[in-house]
């Protein structure tokens, strides 16, 4: 039986405090690294370097949630000189944290639901033996249990208490923040708007996950003036989502604000501060969408979600590969094709379904397909039940992973392939280790 003592770090003193000027921090850094270009400020990158650092390793959940959101900034050519791949240097932090924790026995224990794993693991080792492209296959395989394993292990060591959980949403809601404030610069072009790596997807998510995180856990119960400056974040990251065109997040979006309006009690909405907000600050932000030059390619590119009646008008070249995924499924219905074992190349579009679904039973077969049903299905039903009951304390965290959890489901569905998807994976993780924080709270 769980007490609240064995599965959370001692507190530190001054712990928020801290946590808010390293916020600061980043917001400095993130405009620091921009302007090195343009004003010179290279005396300044050793002691932010230092600081950044510091600041990793101090707050493990900061750590984890830039490794989430990493991969928008690090092809940015202010990050070029950078000479070491900032994935590995995240990793490097982050791993031994995890390691310490697992050693100091302040990792929560793993729940049933991830037994659902254990088929897909077993058949992308056992489908090695037949897949057309073993090296590749290999390196797939690598990735998802060393990557993803850590993204699915995390959360039950290092996100061990509301305020822990709460850090790593705040961080994921400044990625947010600098993707798509940095992003506005190409407003009145012709292109869709894209992070500095240049992906436009990517932005819709981080741009959508910024907008849940506000919407669900900042501003419930606040007043007029504290609500006022968090709806202007959300205008900045609402230019940044629609000017990216990217379709599944602002499905995402859509539903988890339906979601809201359905749970706005649970929430923490009351009847009339919902009303008056989605009124009026609503209303601003629709202005501000149609007067700020978005580009007509991002509509465009977006209205493509009303042809309903066309797959291939729907999903573009993405449709002929889903087909070729699910023809593959059949074909080889027990085992796959084999890890990485999808065409490299089809239709122009990257060599996987873009479905994490149809990904997994074209290469692994119909029994790890089913698999990832059960966990997802599992997962769901979690997340929605540790949102109902909730108390006071877990209930802005139970929020922000329900928001989490809709946009990251409707992501999976027509983005990347199992390895791009890390936030899928760790999102998966979150309910679970809500269920375990409620039932501390209740065995204490």
């Amino acid at each position: 039986m769980l007490v609240r003592s064995q599965i959370e770090y001692p507190l530190i003193p001054g712990a928020s405090r801290s946590f808010w000027i390293a916020l600061l921090t980043i917001a400095a850094s993130v405009g620091i690294v921009l302007s090195i270009d343009y004003f010179g400020l290279v005396v300044l990158a050793i002691p932010l370097a230092v600081g950044c650092a510091l600041l990793l390793v101090k707050f493990p959940e900061v750590t984890f949630a830039c490794l989430m959101t990493i991969g928008s900034f690090k092809g940015a050519r202010e990050l070029g000189a950078v000479p070491v791949d900032l994935t590995v240097l995240l990793l490097l932090v982050l791993i031994p944290a995890v390691a310490i924790g697992i050693w100091k026995k302040h990792m929560m224990p793993l729940p049933w639901e991830f037994s659902f794993y254990v088929p897909i693991v077993v058949m992308m080792l056992l489908s090695l033996t037949y897949t057309p492209h073993f090296e590749l296959g290999l390196d797939k395989t690598a990735r998802f249990l060393i990557i993803n394993g850590l993204c699915i292990i995390s959360p039950f060591v290092i996100l061990t208490s509301p305020a822990r959980i709460n850090r790593f949403f705040l961080t994921l809601l400044v990625a947010g923040l600098a993707a798509s404030a940095t992003s506005l610069t190409s407003l009145g072009g012709y292109d869709r708007l894209t992070t500095p790596s240049g992906d436009t997807i990517q932005l819709g998510h981080d741009a959508a996950l910024g907008i849940v995180i506000v919407w669900f856990g900042l501003l419930p119960g606040r007043n007029i003036v504290t609500r006022a400056f968090l709806y202007s974040l959300i205008g900045v990251m609402a230019i940044a989502m629609v000017g990216s065109g990217s379709r599944g997040p602002f499905l995402g979006f859509a539903l988890g604000m339906s979601l809201s309006v359905y749970f706005w009690k649970k929430v923490g909405f009351g009847s009339g501060q919902l009303l008056f907000d989605s009124l009026v600050f609503g209303s601003l932000c629709i202005l501000m969408l149609l007067s700020v030059g978005i580009p007509k390619a991002s509509f465009n590119y977006l209205a493509q979600l009303g042809n309903v009646q066309s797959t291939d008008a729907l999903m573009g070249g993405r449709a002929e590969l889903a087909r070729i995924g699910w023809r593959l499924t059949l074909e080889h219905p027990l085992g796959g094709v084999g890890i990485d074992g999808f065409p490299t190349r089809i239709a122009g579009e990257s060599g996987w379904p873009h479905n994490t679904l149809l990904e997994i039973s074209s290469e692994l077969g119909l029994v790890a397909a089913l698999s990832f049903c059960c966990l997802a299905i599992t997962t769901l039903k979690a997340t929605f039940k540790e949102f109902l009951h909730a108390n006071e304390e877990l209930r802005p965290a139970a929020n922000m992973v329900l928001g989490f959890m809709v946009i990251e489901m409707i992501t999976m569905l027509n983005t990347g392939n199992i390895n791009d998807v890390r936030q899928l994976w760790t999102c998966i993780s979150l309910p679970f280790v809500l269920r375990q924080l409620r039932v501390a709270e209740w065995c204490s």
